[in-house]
């Protein structure tokens, strides 16, 4: 929430823009989050699995988190960002080769 007490959201990029990832600014590589879990994501507190459950990896103790991300219809996101961004953080080749 807002100072207003409104819904507050932003636009994370799942692989992120810029050198190395050299992820691309386009919707499906975006996901609509609160600002801690668009933080989160991006220093790879969360991870997403491929049926879009939340896997929770550090920094999250005591926190109700979401089991699985909602998805809206007509909001596409590409899986192979969720598994870009998941090789990236678990560890294995380097994935900005893809």
């Amino acid at each position: 929430m807002g100072p207003d007490d409104r819904p507050y959201s932003e636009g994370a990029h799942i692989r992120p823009l810029g050198q190395p990832r050299r992820g691309p600014d386009v919707e499906p590589n975006v996901l609509c989050l609160c600002p801690n879990r668009h933080v989160r994501l991006d220093i790879g507190a969360i991870v997403i699995d491929d049926a879009w459950s939340i896997v929770l990896r550090a920094g999250l103790l005591g926190e109700n988190v979401r089991p699985k991300l909602k998805r809206h219809r007509k909001h596409t996101v590409y899986v192979n960002y969720i598994r870009y961004h998941r090789k990236w953080w678990l560890g294995g080749d380097d994935p900005s080769h893809e």
